[in-house]
C-alpha cells in the first residue's frame, strides 16, 4: 500500500494555437487557469487571471480544456485537487 499523498500530473497538455489574425500583433502576456481535477482525472477549468485579449482567453480556455490529468493521490487511492498553471505566451 502506498502511504502519503501525491499531485495530480498532466498526461496531455496542447499549448495554445494563435491564429494569424493575432499574431500581427505582438503578444506578450500570461494568463493564470485553475483546474478542479476529479478523482477520475477529469477536470473543469476557470482563467482566475485572464489576459486583457477577450478573443485570446476563449483560445486559451478552449485548448485547455483539452487537458487530461492523472489524479492526486491520497493513501493510494484518487482524489479531488485543485492546480492552477500559468500559460505564457509570446508571439512575434
Amino acid at each position: 500500500m502506498t502511504s502519503g499523498r501525491a499531485a495530480a500530473h498532466v498526461l496531455f497538455s496542447p499549448l495554445p494555437r494563435i491564429p494569424d489574425e493575432l499574431r500581427d500583433q505582438a503578444i506578450e502576456t500570461d494568463a493564470l487557469a485553475r483546474f478542479d481535477i476529479g478523482p477520475d482525472g477529469t477536470a473543469t477549468v476557470e482563467l482566475v487571471q485572464p489576459t486583457p485579449n477577450p478573443a485570446l482567453n476563449r483560445i486559451i480556455l478552449d485548448t485547455l480544456r483539452t487537458w487530461r490529468f492523472f489524479p492526486a493521490l491520497d493513501l493510494g487511492r484518487p482524489v479531488a485537487s485543485t492546480q492552477e498553471v500559468r500559460v505564457r505566451l509570446e508571439v512575434r
